[in-house]
């Protein structure tokens, strides 16, 4: 059932940016974390099919990667500079007001750099935020996909030694509530401190390898122990995403595993599990474009109330299933390039 947590946690991300800043806790963040672990297991397993199927692994991956989400981001990138053009600058939906330039389009399209829009590793021509407003956690996601052929050539030890800098600096992160070094930049959004999430779910995918079982177990203590410990003690709770951070992480091996065990029988619930896994992607990076919609054609402002949230929501899924049709054919080339088909056949294939 990855694919219908896989939808659920993409309707949390969403949620969160339609409810603005009414909750003093965002489950957006929780959901985040749950995706880079989920991302870090399975791309463990997916690139050692790479280096098993294909004579150029790491190119191989990187294209398949490629394929699999830069088209839809590209056009959802495309469509936002467009609609405001077209209908002008958002009033009330967060960051969907800037002007388009060349240079702006353009930084926007290369995506790495969206993770940079936070003091104090700062593009400034990308300022006041990419206009895909999620696109900073995409981007931490592919400077993994871009480590990731390194980090599967190193040795355990080597590994460890990786995953405790990481970790270092995300802990040490949690400690402070402001300034250059903080929980909000270098805890949850650099991929120096977001990294540990990563290989917190690689190191889940290698658990049955020789001196790996012990590493995602001993992680997990970590965070529990941050949460239900040391948070409390030194009051951490109040520096930003603390909370959710640690939540998130707690969470997402047994709900990943839980997901994963959960095998459906019935071949209607097959097909939805695919279906919605397969919608979540888009959903991600859409709904601030249907949150626009919303307040341009049908006059809804950003508190979202009365039946502008199921209005976003209905606006979201028509946008990502256009985007899915489109995806279609993309991925059918995508499959018979690499040559081999997605893992599980369906139960992993919504993400692979």
């Amino acid at each position: 059932m990855l694919g219908i947590t896989r939808f659920i946690l993409a309707l949390l991300v969403l949620l969160s940016h339609a409810t603005g800043s009414n909750f003093h806790f965002n489950p957006g963040v929780v959901a985040v974390i749950v995706f880079y672990f989920t991302s870090g297991y399975l791309m463990q397993r997916s690139y050692r099919r790479f280096v098993s199927h294909s004579t150029t692994p790491v190119r191989s991956f990187y294209t398949d990667r490629f394929l699999k989400l830069f088209p839809q981001y590209g056009l959802v990138v495309l469509a936002s500079f467009a609609a405001i053009a077209w209908l002008g600058p958002a009033q009330h939906v967060l960051f969907l007001n800037q002007p388009a330039s060349l240079e702006k389009v353009l930084l926007n399209l290369a995506l790495l750099p969206a993770n940079y829009v936070f003091e104090p590793l700062t593009v400034e021509r990308l300022l006041p935020h990419p206009i895909v407003p999620p696109a900073w956690s995409l981007a931490a996601e592919f400077h993994f996909y871009l480590l990731l052929p390194t980090i599967a050539l190193l040795p355990r030890r080597a590994f460890l030694a990786v995953l405790a800098v990481t970790t270092s600096i995300q802990v040490t992160a949690l400690f402070f509530g402001s300034g250059p070094f903080n929980s909000d930049n270098f805890g949850y959004r650099f991929i120096f401190g977001a990294l540990t999430f990563f290989l917190f779910g690689y190191a889940h995918a290698r658990r049955e390898e020789p001196g790996y079982a012990w590493i995602p177990l001993a992680l997990w203590l970590v965070y529990a122990s941050l949460l239900l410990v040391v948070a409390p003690t030194f009051g951490l709770f109040s520096h930003p995403f603390v909370m959710e951070l640690l939540l998130g992480a707690v969470l997402a091996w047994p709900l990943l595993s839980a997901a994963l065990g959960a095998r459906p029988d019935n071949v209607w619930l097959k097909k939805a599990d695919n279906l919605l896994g397969r919608l979540a992607y888009p959903i991600f990076i859409s709904h601030f474009l249907a949150f626009f919609f919303c307040e341009k054609l049908l006059g809804f402002d950003q508190g979202q109330q009365g039946a502008a949230i199921p209005a976003s929501i209905a606006l979201s899924l028509g946008i990502s299933w256009l985007l899915l049709r489109l995806q279609t054919s993309i991925d059918a080339y995508r499959l018979r390039r690499r040559g081999f088909a997605s893992m599980a056949s369906g139960r992993l294939g919504s993400a692979a």
